[in-house]
């Protein structure tokens, strides 16, 4: 092994897996030139940041304000995390039925259950429960997320879905449903109903699992 070797040159030798996070964030940062320097400002980042599952949960205003990053640093490191989670799970494909909740829950735990703030996830379904597309509808605070029902009737209508499936987050962890998570569901059945829009089922995800609140009979019949 060459001590001196960049990790450019021991990625091209080894492959990706045998460098460490930092060095694989100073790639990202620095491109081909990460250097000592560049190794340094990764570390640090990482530090900050409470290591790289630190660095998924911060929003990207939170990433920009990290030692050494800024505006355009800040993308790339949120694009490269969005790509990484997108590449370990992929959306529930179009054109198949959903088999499960806890197949989607799976899929949106790996997307949500680390982001600091409530927010609230659509997914558009034909009359056979199959895909036809996500929407996000609202971003909240960490631990609200204010709903309007016309917002998410109206992406319905608007992609001619004749059901939804929504799905939000607890930052808690606890994917519990709160009175309040309870109190928007009757609202979204009632206004679905008035619409003849079908809301298949709400999820709450979070770290510590997920709750379904139609298989919590909360759905109705």
């Amino acid at each position: 092994m060459a001590w001196d070797e960049s990790p450019a040159e021991r990625l091209a030798r080894l492959g990706e897996e045998a460098l460490a996070e930092h060095e694989l964030l100073a790639l990202l940062l620095g491109g081909s030139s990460a250097d000592r320097a560049g190794l340094g400002r990764a570390l640090g980042v990482l530090q900050a940041a409470g290591g790289l599952q630190g660095l998924a949960r911060r929003s990207m205003e939170e990433v920009r304000r990290l030692p050494g990053l800024g505006s355009v640093r800040a993308r790339r490191v949120k694009a490269a995390l969005e790509l990484g989670r997108r590449a370990a799970l992929p959306c529930p494909p179009r054109g198949r039925v959903l088999a499960s909740a806890a197949d989607v829950a799976q899929w949106f735990r790996g997307r949500l259950q680390d982001r600091s703030r409530e927010g609230l996830h659509a997914l558009l379904l034909d009359s056979k429960n199959r895909p036809l597309r996500r929407l996000v509808l609202a971003e909240g605070t960490w631990n609200s997320c204010p709903v309007d029902p016309r917002v998410v009737f109206s992406a319905c209508l608007r992609w001619g879905a004749p059901a939804v499936l929504l799905v939000h987050n607890h930052p808690s962890g606890d994917p519990s449903p709160s009175p309040d998570d309870v109190s928007i569901t009757e609202r979204m059945l009632r206004a679905g109903q008035l619409l003849g829009v079908r809301v298949v089922d709400h999820l709450i995800v979070g770290r510590e699992g997920f709750t379904s609140l139609a298989e919590r009979g909360l759905l109705g019949p």
